[in-house]
């Protein structure tokens, strides 16, 4: 099926999976370039934003005498820089969304053009998505530094975290849905991002699991050991994030069949698998 910077298409139909969790398989075991050289392409422009991290990081560790109103000016001047660079990289992953959705619909192309062509057609959207959760970021950063620097009431710091914790949640289970859902369909931005929200709360479980997998444990590692973040960044930027961008396409594409597809775009109902499971009126409603 894969070639290095190319995806073929499969012709005979009893050589496609029935199901998109032998989809999943089959990808994660014959397409480890895919997912490498998605992940490398994230990463190059992903640097910018965890340079700012970093360095916000090590300004705040290698401060002589770190009182709280020292830590609340890195974490408010770092993360209104950080809010474009995460608009910078969800550009590149808005376009490997694109990728991905080719190569669960079983569909050819270079990887190469086909990531540099969605990129120029969505850059903007990818753009705006990433700064919306970058904003969100922002704010549970900088809230979450002033309960703990500023008030000494316990429940008060709890509520806080908590909170904005939440919102951050949620919002970026939103974004991972959003770029699926404008690349397989064309919606205004608010259309997207409101189905977005729509599945991220529909399913909320999983975007907890989500987020603290891909982000939960990553700023754990960052408290507990420098060289276990790094390990960690490592093993997302040459394979991890094509994997992310895996789950979330296939996953998603499984609700839109459920939710979407079978009521206003029946054709692409289970496309780029062998055959259509047919969906039953309870799981339409």
């Amino acid at each position: 099926m894969f070639k290095y910077k190319g995806l073929k298409v499969k012709e005979d139909d009893a050589t496609l999976p029935k199901t998109r969790k032998e989809l999943f398989k089959t990808i994660v075991k014959d397409d480890f370039y895919l997912l490498a050289e998605l992940s490398l392409l994230m990463f190059l422009l992903s640097l910018p934003l965890a340079a700012v991290f970093i360095g916000e990081i090590l300004m705040i560790s290698g401060a002589t005498s770190p009182d709280a109103s020292l830590v609340f000016s890195i974490c408010f001047f770092c993360g209104l820089i950080e809010i474009p660079l995460f608009g910078v990289r969800y550009i590149a992953r808005y376009a490997a969304f694109g990728v991905m959705k080719k190569r669960a619909h079983n569909e050819a192309g270079y990887i190469g053009e086909l990531f540099f062509g969605t990129l120029k057609k969505g850059a903007l959207r990818g753009f705006l998505i990433g700064c919306v959760l970058g904003v969100i970021v922002f704010v549970w950063q900088t809230a979450s530094v002033f309960v703990i620097a500023y008030n000494a009431n316990t429940w008060i710091k709890g509520l806080g975290i908590g909170a904005t914790t939440l919102v951050f949640m949620i919002t970026y289970g939103a974004a991972e849905y959003f770029l699926s859902i404008d690349n397989f369909y064309e919606l205004k931005f608010s259309g997207a991002l409101k189905n977005g929200f729509s599945f991220a709360l529909m399913h909320f479980p999983l975007t907890l699991i989500y987020f603290a997998v891909t982000m939960g444990l990553p700023f754990g590692l960052t408290l507990l050991s420098t060289w276990s973040l790094i390990a960690v960044g490592a093993v997302f930027a040459l394979w991890g994030d094509g994997f992310t961008v895996l789950a979330v396409t296939l996953f998603s594409h499984q609700l839109f069949d459920k939710y979407i597809n079978s009521v206003y775009y029946t054709d692409y109902i289970n496309k780029g698998l062998a055959a259509s499971e047919p969906i039953n009126e309870k799981e339409k409603g």
